[in-house]
């Protein structure tokens, strides 16, 4: 299966709704093909998939408005950060420049961009290995998001979309067995692994990175208000600004993320999920309130149903109205609930 750069989304064939582009070739028992790579799901496609038993299925969907980011320079961001990691095995130092060059980069096309519907292209790691580059990309345009939403100025953001883009450097320290297991970790692995956050500190410090908020969020971003994170159990306001928006973008990426040893979360359920650990005093409600604010309480490629009883799927957010999103239907037609006031979403198909 190829995946592209594209707003990509891991669902079940229940929760299609007849308007997504499958990202993979399906076959038929028989080895016929079902569905081609860049068809369009339709609904007797979708009957023929249940009917073959095939359960979820990796799929996009056409956003209602271009992405902040090109996916072009998403994945050149992708390809320089491993540059970068690789290059701290070797040197056990960050290129910081370069680091610079492409956080500014990517954070300067979402403040151009930035407006009330809003979209941003997720890429598809290919491997685990892939994961950590794909993900240090994902966490810096999403945080930088959330940074804007909170308020913060220019110098905040670039240092903000910086210490996101290197927050996992640490983990080119941790042996790969143990990084790229297939399975859950020993109770000693996983203590090994959460070190990554000490050895990131000290690659930024011998990098000549002095920066205290670019350090915590490197250093703190598993740590949990209640004192429950690791590695100092710091509480509250112990924990920088950086670090807490670090903490909750990296969560919720994370959970949408798929790897050998996990199928991904839908994005409605990662960010219920969000919402939850905020409620339960782990997460800055704040921050959670931003993340909600910028890719919705109903993040795109979610499937719900309609007052009227229709199915749909969410292709665009309303940054100042969360709960109302752009959808688009199954005859094509897009539908941005913000101007609809006599239809609501009543329920999410996972």
């Amino acid at each position: 299966m190829e995946l592209e750069a594209a707003q990509a989304v891991l669902k079940g064939v229940e929760s299609l709704a007849g308007v997504e582009i499958s990202l993979e070739t399906v076959r038929n028992p028989d080895g016929t093909v079902l569905i081609k790579a860049g068809d369009r799901v339709t609904p007797d496609k979708i009957t023929q998939l249940q009917k073959n038993g095939l359960k979820r299925i990796w799929v996009k969907v056409e956003e209602a408005v271009p992405p902040l980011v090109e996916p072009q320079k998403v994945e050149q961001a992708k390809q320089e950060i491993q540059q970068v990691f690789k290059s701290a095995v070797e040197k056990f130092k960050i290129e910081s420049e370069q680091v610079w060059r492409v956080s500014q980069t990517v954070l300067s096309d979402i403040m151009k961009n930035y407006g009330e519907k809003i979209s941003l292209v997720f890429l598809v790691q290919q491997t685990d290995e892939d994961y950590t580059y794909t993900h240090e990309v994902h966490v810096s345009m999403i945080s930088s998001l959330v940074g804007m939403e909170l308020g913060l100025k220019l110098e905040e953001l670039s240092h903000l979309a910086f210490a996101a883009m290197i927050h996992d450097v640490g983990k080119v320290l941790v042996p790969r067995e143990i990084l790229l297991a297939q399975r859950k970790l020993t109770p000693e692995e996983f203590e090994l692994m959460k070190k990554h956050v000490a050895f990131g500190e000290r690659i930024c410090r011998k990098s000549g990175l002095n920066d205290e908020r670019v350090i915590s969020a490197v250093r703190d971003h598993h740590e949990k208000l209640d004192g429950s994170g690791y590695l100092a159990g710091l509480t509250n306001e112990q924990i920088s600004l950086f670090a807490r928006i670090v903490s909750v973008v990296d969560i919720y990426d994370a959970l949408i993320s798929n790897r050998s040893y996990k199928p991904s979360w839908t994005p409605y359920k990662a960010m219920t999920e969000t919402i939850k650990l905020a409620s339960l005093n782990k997460l800055d409600p704040r921050v959670v309130q931003a993340l909600v604010s910028v890719l919705g309480l109903y993040p795109i490629g979610t499937t719900v149903v309609l007052s009227d009883g229709r199915k749909a799927v969410v292709v665009g957010v309303n940054r100042k109205n969360p709960l109302r999103p752009v959808l688009r239907i199954e005859s094509g037609e897009t539908i941005d609930l913000s101007l609809e006031a006599g239809l609501r979403i009543v329920s999410v198909i996972e």
